[in-house]
């Protein structure tokens, strides 16, 4: 029993658990810059038992782990501090991801492409698969159910935050209304940023949630004025 105590809490063994332990710690994190330095302070403690116990395998290793983290974290510093945000940009900062960092903003950026379309293009198609999240910067559109239009939408908006989000066919037809501007995150590309991202993935479901939420209060004031005239 003691034997097995002195293994358990030996000096060495003793750095091996706050290793691990850090590493444990590193894993649930849930943002990226948190992860990355647990990571790096759990192969700092590595380093220091591999040079200790003189495992050179071991301790090219977690030299290696270390560099790799200390390359992401510049790689992530220098995209914190990169170019200003465009007034456009700036205005989906404040108005979609007010949470997120302007360097945030740039990485999330990085998936979608700002485009411009005349009227009559249609966005989203009820009962097909919603393509693409938008964001209307200039312009507006018609929300169309069953061929009959029922709202209009205009700038500052999220358009098919619905369908990307639940994966389920659109509940209306988008179309614009004449000439207009816009943000598009296509579906896919999307996602395989967002699942990389928690971060992002945090601000962009806040953004729909909200979206969601305020088109429901409009819906419900404006079915409360039809039915009181």
């Amino acid at each position: 029993m003691s034997m097995w105590l002195y293994e358990l809490f030996a000096p060495e063994q003793l750095l091996r658990h706050v290793s691990l332990f850090l590493l444990v710690l590193a894993i649930g994190m849930p943002t990226i810059a948190p992860l990355r330095w647990f990571a790096l302070a759990s192969a700092a403690v590595a380093i220091v038992l591999a040079v200790w116990m003189r495992d050179n395998v071991g301790l090219f290793w977690q030299v290696l782990l270390a560099l790799v983290n200390l390359m992401q974290m510049w790689v992530g510093r220098s995209r914190k501090f990169g170019r200003a945000l465009t007034a456009e940009e700036q205005r989906f900062h404040d108005t979609i991801v007010p949470t997120l960092s302007p360097g945030q903003v740039r990485r999330l950026l990085t998936a979608g492409r700002w485009m411009e379309s005349e009227g009559g293009r249609r966005l989203t198609e009820q009962g097909r698969p919603t393509p693409s999240l938008y964001f209307l910067s200039r312009g507006a559109v018609d929300v169309v159910v069953d061929g009959e239009r029922v709202a209009k939408v205009g700038p500052d908006s999220l358009l098919g935050e619905g369908g990307i989000s639940t994966g389920e066919p659109a509940t209306a037809t988008v179309v614009t209304a004449g000439r207009v501007r816009y943000l598009e995150f296509e579906g896919v590309r999307l996602r395989r940023l967002l699942d990389t991202h928690l971060d992002l993935l945090d601000a962009i479901e806040l953004a729909i949630q909200k979206s969601l939420r305020d088109k429901l209060n409009r819906l419900n004031v404006a079915t409360a004025h039809h039915e009181q005239g």
